[in-house]
């Protein structure tokens, strides 16, 4: 590991080479079935779910929670900016003979008029800033219909500082490395993250980087206000129990 490659590659989310470690070798981020099954019935008990609800997954993924939604009689709609996770959602929805529409988007962007009655987040609700998370909740607003419903958990930002910095090397094959590094921002209340992947042979390095904020849950309630969300919980994750300060995270259902 003395001497790197010297060609620097960007690369992110719906990038060939990211994308294709994250199926192979960080498929562990995806949810398992069990995994989804254990807390389904939290998601039916706190967002009140009707069969005549039309589910929107944003940032699906390979659809987990999106196929057992529709395992259960839901109607549902997967949406990810990743075609290699769409892909795979795809391969794998058809083997179960399932029927789910899937949707290339970026949910930043999203730009529905009252489409569906649960925009449902699920380990993918991220944003880079305050202003953007306020942007991103106003656009959620207005997809939703009347009486719809918003479910995404969140970090509690005062446990998350305490679990950095993380960092990670691994060799996925031989004379290729992947380093995951994550540092807590103080300045700026959020998670810088670095994903390089190292090739000897090729000498080729690729590198994402991102960032991540997170408001505290007082924020988050009047980020939530200025969006036009005035009905909301929020819950210990996936529990039908109410935060504490001390939990690491919560899931939070918004009403419209």
């Amino acid at each position: 590991m003395h001497d790197l490659p010297c060609e620097l590659i960007r690369t992110d989310f719906g990038h060939e080479v990211y994308d294709g470690w994250y199926l192979e070798h960080a498929s562990y981020n995806f949810e398992s079935p069990e995994f989804v099954k254990k807390h389904f019935h939290f998601y039916e008990e706190a967002l009140r779910l009707s069969k005549n609800d039309i589910i929107l997954e944003a940032g699906c993924g390979i659809g987990s929670y999106a196929r057992e939604f529709a395992r259960q009689g839901y109607q549902v709609v997967g949406m990810d900016m990743s075609p290699n996770f769409l892909a795979e959602a795809q391969k794998i929805t058809q083997r179960e003979n399932l029927e789910i529409e899937f949707i290339f988007g970026d949910y930043n962007e999203m730009s529905f008029e009252e489409k569906f009655s649960v925009i449902f987040f699920e380990g993918s609700f991220f944003y880079r800033s305050k202003e953007g998370l306020v942007s991103l909740l106003k656009r959620i607003h207005k997809a939703l219909t009347p009486d719809g419903r918003l479910y995404f958990v969140h970090a509690n930002q005062s446990i998350k500082k305490q679990r950095f910095p993380q960092a990670t090397w691994s060799e996925i094959k031989k004379n290729v490395f992947v380093l995951q590094n994550q540092e807590y921002d103080e300045s700026n209340d959020g998670t810088k993250c670095i994903w390089l992947k190292i090739d000897l042979e090729t000498q080729k390095q690729y590198k994402c980087d991102y960032f991540v904020k997170c408001v505290s849950p007082d924020e988050l309630k009047d980020c939530l206000v200025a969006a036009g969300f005035t009905d909301y919980h929020f819950y210990k994750k996936r529990r039908i129990e109410d935060f504490q300060p001390e939990d690491d995270g919560f899931s939070v259902v918004a009403k419209k």
